[in-house]
């Protein structure tokens, strides 16, 4: 790893630290960039806004919960599929309600950052059937609503979310 790519590194561990810590809308960029041990320069060079830097983080987290799902992976159907990862996501989101929320206004607007990871995830799920992009669509939907649903939800558990899912996925069915 190069000087640029450590210092990429130590900034999105720094700013989750800190986001955790103090919250989202409560951590500047300058405690960003003292607690990584930078110039708050050096944060703008790498992460055009605070925004960013969340946006970044977020998706490096969730990739790693896809892997640890991935883990424990047995099912073969996309439905099936979608269940068990969505127990880890959700999960995800619920335990960072705060940058989860920050970050569906994030992909509301910047839908294309996170394309690739979508269309990976929905891939994954048909990985032992036909693709339907039409069902995948359909079921990603689901997930998101659901999703949405239950970051609102203060009262919600991940487990609700996944049967709320499954029920919804159970309509769709083919």
């Amino acid at each position: 790893m190069n000087k640029r790519e450590k210092t990429y590194s130590a900034i999105l561990n720094a700013s989750w630290d800190l986001f955790n810590e103090y919250g989202y809308h409560d951590t500047t960029t300058r405690q960003i960039s003292q607690y990584a041990g930078v110039a708050t320069g050096t944060v703008f060079s790498h992460f055009p806004s605070k925004a960013d830097i969340l946006k970044v983080a977020m998706y490096r987290k969730i990739d790693s919960v896809i892997q640890e799902a991935a883990e424990t992976d047995t099912h073969h159907t996309p439905r099936l599929k979608l269940r068990h990862y969505a127990k880890y996501l959700y999960a995800f989101y619920l335990e960072n309600k705060e940058f989860s929320k920050e970050l569906v206004v994030c992909i509301l607007w910047q839908q294309a950052y996170f394309l690739d990871q979508l269309n990976a995830f929905k891939l994954m799920l048909y990985s032992e059937q036909q693709y339907d992009a039409t069902q995948a669509n359909v079921m990603m939907d689901c997930y998101f609503m659901t999703l949405l649903q239950g970051l609102c939800d203060d009262n919600t558990t991940a487990q609700e979310m996944v049967r709320t899912l499954s029920n919804k996925l159970h309509l769709i069915q083919k």
